[in-house]
């Protein structure tokens, strides 16, 4: 009998289990399989209330801090184009560099992530996100910048694919409005941030301090991932336990220490079936999935955004507007850090709909409800633009449109969660591929929107650039609309959404 039919045939038990019967029978070769217990130690969901929220604001930082080691390169922007005598489109690049990693980072370290676990997989990229500032505070030409940033940028894309499954790990769905709020500002409220943290380092220190700096803040933050962080996801923990059970039973004489198995083994899949199914099915969602589709599509627009802003805020807010210095041109972006902090005080809102609409469908899962936000934070995105837009001449207070950015930043973080959720909801088992598709979407258009933003806001004028993404934010209004209100149906016609229709299961991700 192979290994994966003894699995299917196998008794389901916990590790004691699995132990109590061997030892009962010793001459025996007992099929079993092993799961977490009943209050399970080694279960992330039976971890203690504090540790799991620890866990979950740390790994939500790795996220904030990779969002800053992307931005804060616009801050010394001005600095590396006059030192190594290049144009502001090269220096851009350096920019768009790191959010194209982003793009194909996690692409190549989800099946990573599922084969060895997330520990190694958020050890090793992150230790190389902070081995390549040196060469990037070193760096003697700008070529040196613009293929370490790529190379840091596709180690940092280790938080885009283990922040949301760690999440996961760690919580039961209807407990996990909160922790995804967390995790939903981390992707919004950082990289913003990056600008406000880093203008006065570029403007006082130079560009090479603050990948120094940097350096310091993700080593400091892998010091603490290697000793507090461990092992969170499912598959792995329990493939430990069965060979930790197995060692046992071996030891013992035991004969079922052949044919004791974790509960995944049957499903396991070896490296290349992983990178094969990693590297195709997030592209079979984006082209046959509308939900994907148009989730990626509203993704890639607003990140898109979040860092042509990087581009446009110096010439709003800089010498040829209010005539602002770098860093307090890095002190503007504090209006689009704060709108998600705003909205996230909001969330229990979004989570006591979303958990009344569960209660009354008998506990099983409604999808729909996580959109029930994102249609008040759609309407705000193209608002806020054409407020940015009609209030950014320097004869209108400097004020005036950063309060308009705030209104994006909430509209953003809003609509941003409330996809996440909608398609971790909405796919369950599939939900990873489903947002690798969105995610990579998201980067590879967040990556080329700064390349034509100084271009764009010059030869259209601050007003009509910023009024043209007005108007394409409002052709995006409609998507949480649909989902909300006709979301059930576009699901019941996927395959790989109504294996899950209406289930009541709570899968990790």
């Amino acid at each position: 009998m192979s290994d994966r039919e003894s699995v299917k045939e196998a008794t389901v038990v916990s590790e004691e289990e699995a132990l109590s019967l061997a030892r009962s029978r010793p001459g025996e070769a007992l099929p079993l399989s092993i799961t977490f217990g009943a209050n399970d130690r080694d279960n992330p969901r039976c971890w203690g209330f504090w540790r799991k929220w620890y866990i979950t604001c740390f790994v939500s930082m790795l996220n904030i801090v990779t969002t800053w080691c992307a931005g804060a390169f616009s801050s010394g922007a001005p600095e590396i184009a006059e030192h190594f005598g290049v144009s502001s489109e090269v220096t851009t690049l350096c920019l768009s560099m790191y959010v194209l990693g982003y793009a194909v980072g996690p692409v190549l370290l989800a099946p990573l992530s599922e084969y060895y676990g997330r520990q190694p997989v958020y050890l090793v990229s992150w230790f190389l996100v902070c081995l390549f500032q040196l060469p990037l505070a070193l760096a003697p030409n700008i070529g040196t910048m613009i293929v370490c940033r790529l190379i840091a940028g596709l180690a940092g894309g280790a938080p885009l694919t283990n922040t949301g499954g760690t999440v996961s790990d760690l919580w039961e769905r209807n407990d996990s409005g909160g922790p995804m709020a967390v995790y939903g500002l981390s992707s919004t409220f950082g990289p913003p941030m990056a600008l406000v943290m880093s203008g006065y380092i570029g403007l006082n220190l130079g560009f090479r301090w603050i990948f120094w700096i940097l350096m310091i803040i993700t080593g400091a933050f892998w010091i603490l991932l290697a000793v507090t962080v461990p092992e969170t996801r499912h598959s792995i923990i329990l493939q430990r336990k069965a060979a930790r059970a197995r060692k046992t039973m071996e030891k013992e004489g035991l004969r079922s220490c052949d044919t004791t198995h974790d509960l995944h083994a049957s499903e396991r899949k070896n490296l290349r079936q992983l990178f094969a199914l990693t590297l195709s099915r997030p592209f079979v969602f984006l082209f046959t999935e509308p939900i994907t589709t148009f989730s990626a599509v509203y993704n890639g627009f607003l990140y898109g955004l979040v860092y042509l802003f990087n581009e446009a805020f110096p010439l709003v807010f800089g010498p040829t507007g209010h005539g602002f210095n770098v860093g307090q041109q890095g002190l503007c972006f504090l209006g689009m850090a704060i709108g998600p902090i705003l909205a996230f005080l909001l969330s229990p809102l979004q989570e006591r709909y979303y958990l009344r609409r569960v209660s009354e469908n008998n506990g099983k899962s409604v999808p729909e409800a996580r959109m029930w936000m994102a249609r008040g934070g759609a309407v705000l995105i193209p608002i806020s633009l054409f407020w940015f837009g009609w209030t950014s001449y320097s004869s209108v207070h400097w004020i005036v449109p950063i309060i308009a950015s705030s209104f994006f930043g909430a509209g953003l973080y809003i609509v941003i969660l409330s996809i996440l959720n909608y398609v971790v909801d909405g796919y369950q088992t599939y939900s990873a591929s489903a947002l690798a598709g969105v995610i990579l979407v998201r980067n590879v258009v967040g990556a080329g929107f700064p390349l034509f933003a100084t271009q764009m806001y010059e030869r259209l004028g601050y007003e009509w650039a910023s009024s043209l993404l007005g108007f394409i934010a409002i052709l995006l209004v409609p998507i949480p609309f649909v989902f909300f209100y006709k979301g059930e149906a576009i699901r019941y016609k996927s395959p790989w959404a109504r294996e899950h229709f209406d289930s009541s299961e709570d899968h990790p991700h």
